[in-house]
C-alpha cells in the first residue's frame, strides 16, 4: 500500500506558527514549506513548532530544507517525531539544531483540532524548481556534516548536470 503524500497545515499564533506535517515529509513537500516558514518569517513569526506525529517518514531533501531554517535565527522545536524520523535527523547532523519535544504546546491543540488552521498546497512546480530546491538542501546537509558529503556526492551531481542542461533537452 503506497504511503499517503505530504499534507502541511498551519496555525499562527504570533510570534509563533504551529506546522503539522502529514504523510510523507519528502521532497514534493520541501519547497512548499520552505516557501511557507519564508511567507510566515517576513510576517515576523520566529519561532515553529512542527507536530510530526502524522509524519510517516522523512527524506532528506527535507530534512535539509528544515536544517538550513534552522540555522537562520528562527527557531524550531519538534513534536511527537517517531523514532524512524529523529534517528535520520540525528544520521545527518540536524538533530542539534532543532528542539525535540514529547508533546505539543497547549496552544498547539489548536492544530490538532483544525480550528483555524490553513491548509498548505503542495506539489505543482517545475523540475527546475525542484531540482534546485533538492541540489541547495542537499548541498547544506553535505556542509553541515563531513559525513554527509560521501552520501550526497552522486545525488548532487545528478542535480547539477540536471540544472545545466538546456531547457530543450530536459
Amino acid at each position: 500500500m503506497p504511503l499517503p503524500g505530504c499534507q502541511i497545515e498551519v496555525w499562527v499564533n504570533a510570534p509563533t506558527a504551529f506546522v503539522r506535517i502529514s504523510g510523507r515529509a519528502a521532497a514534493e513537500g520541501s519547497r512548499d514549506f520552505k516557501l511557507l516558514i519564508t511567507r510566515l518569517r517576513d510576517r515576523g513569526i520566529t519561532c515553529y513548532g512542527l507536530d510530526l506525529s502524522r509524519c510517516l517518514l522523512m527524506d532528506s531533501t527535507f530534512s535539509g530544507v528544515l536544517a538550513a531554517l534552522a540555522v537562520d535565527p528562527l527557531k524550531f522545536s519538534i513534536h511527537g517525531a517517531n523514532s524512524r524520523v529523529l534517528d535520520l535527523l540525528d544520521n545527518l547532523g540536524v538533530l542539534p539544531l532543532v528542539t525535540v519535544l514529547d508533546s505539543l504546546p497547549l496552544d498547539a491543540a489548536k492544530v490538532s483540532e483544525g480550528e483555524g488552521t490553513e491548509s498548505v498546497s503542495v506539489g505543482g512546480h517545475s523540475k527546475d524548481e525542484m531540482a534546485s530546491c533538492c541540489l541547495e538542501a542537499h548541498r547544506f546537509l553535505m556542509a553541515l556534516k563531513p559525513e554527509n558529503a560521501a552520501k550526497f556526492k552522486a545525488v548532487t551531481e545528478i542535480l547539477e548536470q540536471q540544472l545545466q542542461e538546456p531547457v530543450g533537452n530536459r
